[in-house]
């Protein structure tokens, strides 16, 4: 019995093993640019693609919170303004002295167009060359860890499925029972799996982030954003980067006014169609209030 148990176990081993193998060859680049960057300090347009949003549990590398931040940071250094409407636009005689290319970028740009809202920068097909200097700070980790630990889980079935069946074929009984039955095993091996399926689940959920980055891209980005005034923020984050309100008529709409007058008996009767159409423009008007969306 000893003798079957080690091999068993010694497979499940392996196998757990040759995904660790699988893991560390996958992620051989990654590992390198996280020790510079963590021995350079993280720069906070890197660390704002990582972190996605300002709250926690946002999915990461979302290009509009970099877009944010990187604005953020430009107004910060006086090299551009943000009105109430959220438009963005550089001061007048302002040379601008960015050294960082994503925000050398943006100044030429506003620049040039004569200023743009987060949302024109993201969606404007003028803008793409900002999208494209600001994608080249995006950092190369995957945001996910892996399907590692559905392996070993079903590992960890196989092994306790054939160790109790290879223990029945050739009649050992279970050990710590004072039953000499093989038979045992037909339920014996569900503990046994049991256990073996906790030890699996060490690895980390598929869906969670694999590097442990968020604590201090989360700080880079308070430091470089410490100054910051609230209204700024709100202006740039909520305003700006609300999808702006579409003011054409819908498709199958008509005209309020109609062609022909209407007869005195019409304009006597009561005009439900004037109802129906008023709790129609109220039920869209409560709907448009929620296009703003965002956050910082």
């Amino acid at each position: 019995m000893a003798g079957i148990a080690t091999g068993w176990l010694l497979a499940f081993g392996g196998a757990n093993a040759a995904l660790y193998a699988i893991w560390w060859r996958r992620t051989r680049g990654e590992r390198t640019f996280l020790r510079g960057v963590l021995a350079a300090g993280v720069d906070p347009i890197q660390a704002a693609w990582w972190l996605g949003a300002s709250w926690d549990g946002a999915s990461p590398q979302q290009q509009r919170y970099a877009a944010e931040v990187a604005v953020r940071l430009l107004i910060l250094a006086g090299d551009a303004e943000v009105d109430g409407a959220g438009r963005i636009t550089v001061p007048r005689g302002r040379l601008g002295t960015q050294k960082d290319p994503v925000r050398a970028a943006l100044v030429t740009i506003l620049r040039r167009h004569e200023g743009a809202t987060v949302y024109e920068l993201l969606e404007d097909s003028r803008f793409a060359r900002f999208r494209k200097v600001l994608r080249s700070r995006r950092p190369p980790l995957r945001t996910r860890f892996g399907t590692y630990r559905a392996p070993s889980l079903a590992a960890a079935l196989v092994t306790a499925f054939g160790l109790s069946l290879h223990a029945m074929i050739t009649r050992c009984p279970v050990p710590g029972l004072p039953f000499r039955d093989p038979g045992i095993w037909t339920t014996a091996w569900i503990p046994l799996w049991a256990v073996l399926a906790a030890l699996a689940a060490i690895w980390p959920a598929g869906t969670s982030r694999p590097w442990p980055l968020t604590r201090h891209c989360r700080a880079a980005v308070t430091r470089a954003l410490a100054d910051e005034d609230s209204d700024t923020s709100y202006r740039v984050s909520v305003v700006s980067s609300s999808t702006p309100p579409d003011r054409r008529p819908r498709p199958g709409t008509t005209s309020s006014r109609p062609a022909d007058s209407p007869s005195r008996s019409d304009r006597t009767a009561p005009r439900h169609d004037l109802d129906d159409a008023a709790d129609a423009d109220t039920h869209e008007g409560g709907s448009d209030g929620g296009d703003f969306g965002g956050g910082d």
